[in-house]
């Protein structure tokens, strides 16, 4: 919305919460028409439904932004075949999913966000690393065929997202490393 954007849909597998349905008043306040779509992604079926309802009911779509995850850490020696899907079904079923029902459509963009996992490693998120390695190259095939795509690999968010409400010591690993936490209005903000 800070960008220009007039009609946002969003999906999520939950209602809002109270803070975020108070984040989506605001954003009507200021003239911004939100839908939100209870759906879940890794499902080609709940994201045919939105697609139909964006269809009809919206302005044509014209970007994709895909920031659904799941952290189900485990070691490899706690790994079992169950728990893979966790963190692997919103990243490689979400993005392909997503990638299947807007390729016939003129986006302006298609934006991933994947994690800087794959290429530094994290302990305890190879199902995690690896999908989020699948979008690195979904949108490098996507490129490939002339669609908009991009993979952006973040460190992790200070305030909001996944590592936010830990204990700490995922940010100490990645201090280790000599990466710091990104605030929520540095990645976003538009140069200049």
């Amino acid at each position: 919305a800070d960008q220009g954007a007039r009609h946002l849909g969003l999906i999520g597998r939950r209602s809002p919460s109270a803070e975020a349905a108070e984040t989506l008043a605001a954003l009507r306040d200021r003239g911004v028409r939100v839908e939100v779509f209870q759906a879940d992604i890794s499902v080609a079926a709940d994201v045919a439904r939105v697609m139909e309802g964006i269809q009809s009911t919206m302005p044509a779509l014209r970007g994709v932004v895909h920031a659904a995850g799941v952290l189900d850490d485990r070691t490899i020696a706690e790994q079992q075949w169950a728990s893979f899907p966790v963190a692997l079904a919103p990243k490689i079923d979400g993005s392909l999913n997503l990638h299947r029902a807007t390729a016939g459509l003129p986006l302006d963009f298609f934006v991933l966000f994947s994690s800087v996992a794959p290429l530094f490693g994290s302990p305890g998120q190879s199902s995690y690393a690896a999908g989020n390695s699948f979008m690195d190259g979904l949108a490098h095939a996507r490129r490939g065929r002339g669609l908009p795509a991009l993979s952006i690999n973040w460190g992790s968010w200070a305030e909001v997202g996944m590592a936010a409400g830990g204990d700490g010591a995922h940010r100490g690993g990645w201090a280790s490393m000599g990466m710091g936490v990104l605030r929520p209005a540095e990645p976003l903000a538009t140069p200049g």
